[in-house]
C-alpha cells in the first residue's frame, strides 16, 4: 500500500514540475514581449495558482506599472521640450525681429528725437527678450526637476507690497490704480522666497499688459492655507478665455501675434505654485479678473 501511496506522490510531483516549468516558460515569453506592448496596459498573469508564482507576478507587475509610468512621463517631457522649442523659436523670433528693423532705422535717422525713439524700443525689445529667456529658463528647470526649492517663512503682504511698488512707474505710465488692503494679514506662509517673488512679478506683468484701470489686492484664510486674491478690471476687448489662463504659450492673442507675452507667466505661476505646495486658480466675474493663489501657512510660527 505504502509503494502506491508512493507512486501517487511522485506522478503529483512530477504534474506540479511539469505545470511549472510550463508556466514559467510562458511567463518568460511574456516577459520577453513585454517592452513591445506594455505601454497598451498589459499584464502578466498566471493559470497556475501557485502561491510563490503568483506573488512574483504581482511583484513583476508592480514594475510594469512603474516602467509606464515613467515611460509616460519620458513621453510627456518629449512633447514639453517639442512645445518650447515651437514656443521659444516663434517668441524671440517677433523682438529679434524688431531689434533688427529699428536697428537699420537707427543706422539712417539723422534726427535726434528719432534715434532716441529707436534706441528706447530696442531697448525694450532686449528687455522682453531677457524676460523671456528667464522664463524658458525657469520651466524647463522646473519640467526637468531640476530646481530645488529652499522652503522659509515668509510674511506675505510685505513681499507683495515691496514688489508692486516696485513698479509703481510702470503702473502710472498705464494709468492703473493698485488697492492694497487697509488691513494686513500678519500670517506667515512657508514659501520659496525666490519662487514666490517670481510668481508675483508674474502677475503683475500680467496686470500692467492687460488692466483696464485698476487692481485690487486682498487676503484671507481658508484651513491651512493663506489665500492671496488679486483681481483686476479687464478692457472692453478682451478676450480671455479663463479655462485656458495657465496653458502654456496662452495669450489672449490666439494668433499668437501679442509681442508683450509669451503666454507662460501663469503657466509658470502655476508650476511654482505647485512646487510650493500651494495651488492657484482663476475666475471672471463681471469685468472683472481674479486671481487667487492658495500658500501653506506656517503653523509654527503662527
Amino acid at each position: 500500500m505504502w509503494g502506491w501511496i508512493f507512486v501517487f506522490l511522485g506522478f503529483v510531483l512530477l504534474f506540479y514540475i511539469y505545470f511549472l516549468k510550463r508556466e514559467l516558460r510562458r511567463l518568460k515569453h511574456e516577459i520577453k514581449v513585454l517592452p513591445d506592448r506594455s505601454s497598451f496596459g498589459n499584464r502578466l498573469s498566471l493559470d497556475f495558482r501557485e502561491r510563490t508564482l503568483m506573488d512574483l507576478v504581482d511583484e513583476l507587475n508592480q514594475m510594469i506599472d512603474t516602467f509606464e509610468e515613467k515611460n509616460r512621463q519620458a513621453r510627456q517631457m518629449e512633447e514639453n521640450v517639442k512645445l518650447s522649442i515651437a514656443g521659444l523659436s516663434h517668441d524671440l523670433r517677433t523682438p529679434l525681429t524688431s531689434i533688427d528693423g529699428y536697428i537699420q532705422l537707427l543706422l539712417t535717422a539723422k534726427d535726434e528725437v528719432k534715434r532716441e525713439h529707436y534706441l528706447k524700443i530696442i531697448e525694450q525689445c532686449v528687455k522682453r527678450l531677457i524676460e523671456m529667456t528667464d522664463q524658458f529658463y525657469d520651466l524647463a528647470r522646473i519640467e526637468t526637476n531640476q530646481k530645488e526649492i529652499a522652503l522659509s517663512s515668509i510674511f506675505l503682504s510685505n513681499l507683495v507690497e515691496e514688489i508692486f511698488l516696485s513698479y509703481y512707474e510702470q503702473f502710472e505710465e498705464k494709468r492703473i490704480e493698485i488697492r492694497f488692503p487697509e488691513h494686513e494679514n500678519n500670517r506667515p506662509i512657508l514659501a520659496d522666497r525666490l519662487m514666490l517673488i517670481r510668481v508675483i512679478q508674474n502677475i503683475v506683468q500680467n496686470i500692467i499688459r492687460y488692466a483696464k484701470s485698476q487692481a485690487i489686492i486682498s487676503y484671507g484664510n481658508e484651513e491651512n492655507s493663506l489665500i492671496f486674491s488679486v483681481k483686476n478690471d479687464i478692457k472692453p476687448d478682451s478676450k480671455v478665455v479663463v479655462e485656458k489662463v495657465f496653458l502654456r504659450f496662452y495669450t489672449e492673442c490666439t494668433s499668437r501675434t501679442n509681442t508683450e507675452s509669451s503666454g507662460l507667466g501663469l503657466y509658470l505661476s502655476k508650476k511654482l505654485v505647485e512646487k510650493m505646495n500651494g495651488k492657484i486658480d482663476a475666475e471672471l466675474d463681471d469685468n472683472w479678473f481674479i486671481i487667487k493663489i492658495y500658500l501653506p501657512i506656517n503653523r509654527i510660527l503662527t
